[in-house]
C-alpha cells in the first residue's frame, strides 16, 4: 500500500472516530438533558433566583406546616392533602400565572412529601371527574381552578386562579403572588373537624365587606352572610351557625331590631346571647364598623354597645397633624403602648419600620367606663392629642383632644377556675377594612384584624406570611454571580474544548 493510500486510510479512520465521538457527545448531552429534566420534574429541582424568592417557602410558612404535622402526627388516619390541578400537567406551564401556582405547589410537595401530593384531572376530556368538587348544580369547575383536598376527611377547598394573587386596585393588574398564604390557609381550614365561622350580618343596608371577608377566609374562617330575620336554607330566623365565632356588623344604614310587638326577631337579643360566656367556656365575639354618618342614628345597636362601655360620637374627626390627606380626615392612627387594646399591635410596633394604620372618615369613640361588671375597656387606636371632633350637625365649635378610633371591650368569666373571654371590637370607620388597606401590606390594618381574630379564639392565623410582589419576577443575581456565569459560559467551556481539540490534534499528528 502506498503512502497516499495509508494517509487516506488514517484520515478515514480518525475522521470516522471524530464523527463517532461527536455523535456520542451530542447523544450524551441530549440524554443528560432528558435525565435532568425528568429529575427536575420529579424532585422539583429548581433554583429560585427571583428577587422576592417567589417560589421559596418562608420560615413562617414552614413553622405553621411543621406545627400542623406535629399536632396531627398521632392521628389514626394520617393527615394528608392533595393539591389538584384541573388540567393536564403538561399544560400547567403554558401561562405565567398557572406556572407560578404549579411551581410553588411542587416546592411544597418536595419539602413535605408525607403531607402533600399533587394530582391532575383533565376536566375537558373527563368532565365527570369534576363533579365531586361541586356543591350545587350551578357550581362549576374551571381548568384554571386549583383544589386542595384533605384525603383523610374528604373535605376540600376550591380556588379560582385569581385567589392566589393580589390585584392592584388602581390598575386591576396582578400585583403580588399570594400562593403561600392561600395554601397554608387551606391546610389550616381542612385540618380540623370544623372551621370557625365569621358571620357578616345583612338586611340593614350594610356596606360591602368583600375585602374583610377575604381576610377572614385567609385566616381559616368560613364566611357567611346572614339576615337574622330570614335565616337561610339551614338556619331558622334568629339562629346563628353552631360554630360561629365572630359576628361582624359593617356600617349599617338602618337599626337592628330590639324588643318589639310586631313578631320580628329581636336581633339585639340574638347578639347578646351569642356573646354570653357559656358554662362550657365557649363564647362569641362581635366586631362593629361604623362611619360618622351612622353615629347617633342606630339607637338599639348603640344602646347595646353602651353596656360594653362603647359609645360612638356624633362628630367627624380631623387630625391634620397626623393625616395623609389635606383635610385631615384620612387619619394615620396612633398606636397606644399600654392596655389590653395595645396587645393587638404589639408585634406591629416591634417591627423596624412600623407600617401605617389608616382610619378614614372616622367619628370619635368614647369609653363610657374603664372597668365595670367584669367588662374592661381599652383603646386600640387613637388620634393624636391635637385632633378635632366637628359636630355632625355643623353647630358649635370643634372639640380638641385625643379620641379613640378603635376600642376593645372584654368580658371575663371564670369557668372551672379558668378565665374565659368574650370581646367586642368597635371601629370608628367602615373604610378601615377597605380593599385598599386590606390587600397592601404597607398598611397595618390587616395585621390588627388578624390579631383580633387570634384573640377571638382562632389559634393559628397565618399573619406572618407575606405576599410576594410580582414587579421583580425576573432573574435577580449579583454582579459577581453574573460575571461568574459569563466567565463559565464564554471562557471556561471554550477553553475546555480547545484543550480537548489540541490533545486530539497532537495525538493524531504523532500517529
Amino acid at each position: 500500500m502506498n503512502k497516499q493510500s495509508v494517509a487516506q486510510s488514517r484520515k478515514f479512520k480518525y475522521g470516522s472516530v471524530a464523527v463517532l465521538f461527536t455523535a456520542a457527545v451530542i447523544a450524551a448531552v441530549i440524554a443528560l438533558n432528558v435525565v435532568v429534566t425528568a429529575l427536575t420534574q420529579t424532585l422539583s429541582l429548581y433554583v429560585d433566583m427571583t428577587s422576592k424568592d417567589l417560589y421559596s417557602i418562608s420560615d413562617a410558612c414552614d413553622d405553621i406546616i411543621t406545627d400542623l404535622m406535629t399536632t396531627h402526627e398521632n392521628d389514626v388516619v394520617p393527615l394528608h392533602y392533595d393539591i389538584i390541578f384541573c388540567a393536564p400537567y403538561d399544560t400547567l406551564e403554558n401561562t405565567e400565572t398557572t406556572k407560578m401556582i404549579y411551581t410553588f405547589a411542587r416546592r411544597l410537595e418536595s419539602k413535605y412529601p408525607s403531607l402533600i401530593s399533587i394530582d391532575y384531572i383533565d376536566i375537558i376530556t373527563y368532565p365527570t371527574l369534576a363533579e365531586q368538587y361541586t356543591t350545587t348544580a350551578a357550581d362549576t369547575v374551571k381548568t384554571t381552578d386549583v383544589i386542595v383536598a384533605s384525603s383523610n376527611t374528604g373535605n376540600y377547598k376550591k380556588y379560582a386562579q385569581a385567589a392566589f394573587f393580589v390585584t392592584a386596585e388602581s390598575t386591576g393588574n396582578l400585583f403580588a403572588f399570594n400562593g403561600e398564604l392561600k395554601f397554608v390557609s387551606a391546610f389550616l381550614q381542612l385540618a380540623g373537624e370544623y372551621n370557625p365561622v365569621a358571620v357578616f350580618l345583612s338586611g340593614h343596608g350594610e356596606s360591602d365587606a368583600s375585602a374583610m371577608q377575604a381576610l377572614f377566609d385567609s385566616a381559616g374562617f368560613e364566611v357567611m352572610n346572614l339576615d337574622l330575620q330570614k335565616g337561610n336554607d339551614t338556619l331558622a330566623p334568629g339562629q346563628l351557625p353552631e360554630y360561629a365565632k365572630v359576628v361582624i356588623i359593617n356600617n349599617p344604614l338602618y337599626d337592628y331590631i330590639g324588643d318589639n310587638d310586631d313578631g320580628l326577631i329581636n336581633e339585639i337579643s340574638v347578639i347578646d346571647d351569642f356573646l354570653e360566656i357559656k358554662d362550657d367556656g365557649s363564647s362569641g365575639n362581635l366586631m362593629v364598623f361604623m362611619n360618622a354618618d351612622s353615629a347617633g342614628k342606630l339607637s338599639e345597636l348603640e344602646t347595646y354597645l353602651l353596656e360594653w362601655g362603647i359609645q360612638y360620637g356624633e362628630a367627624t374627626l380631623k387630625d391634620t397633624s397626623s393625616s395623609s390627606s389635606v383635610d385631615g380626615q384620612t387619619i394615620i392612627a396612633t398606636l397606644p403602648t399600654e392596655g389590653l387594646g395595645a396587645s393587638l399591635h404589639t408585634s406591629l410596633r416591634e417591627l423596624p419600620s412600623v407600617p401605617l394604620t389608616i382610619v378614614k372618615n372616622a367619628c370619635p369613640i368614647y369609653q363610657v367606663f374603664e372597668n365595670r361588671d367584669s367588662r374592661y375597656v381599652s383603646s386600640v387606636l387613637t388620634t393624636t392629642k391635637s385632633a378635632e371632633a366637628y359636630p355632625a350637625d355643623g353647630k358649635g365649635e370643634p372639640v380638641r383632644g385625643q379620641f379613640d378610633l378603635m376600642t376593645l371591650s372584654r368580658e371575663t368569666r371564670y369557668v372551672d377556675n379558668e378565665q374565659c373571654y368574650s370581646y367586642v371590637l368597635a371601629c370608628s370607620s367602615a373604610d378601615f377594612a377597605a380593599s385598599t388597606y386590606m390587600a397592601q401590606r404597607q398598611y397595618g390594618n390587616s395585621d390588627i384584624l388578624f390579631a383580633a381574630m387570634r384573640a377571638f379564639g382562632k389559634d393559628t392565623v397565618p399573619v406572618d406570611i407575606d405576599f410576594k410582589v410580582l414587579d421583580d419576577i425576573g432573574l435577580s443575581i449579583s454582579t459577581a454571580q453574573a460575571n461568574g456565569w459569563t466567565i463559565a459560559l464564554v471562557a471556561v467551556v471554550p477553553i475546555i474544548m480547545l484543550v480537548l481539540g489540541s490533545y486530539v490534534y497532537i495525538r493524531r499528528k504523532h500517529l
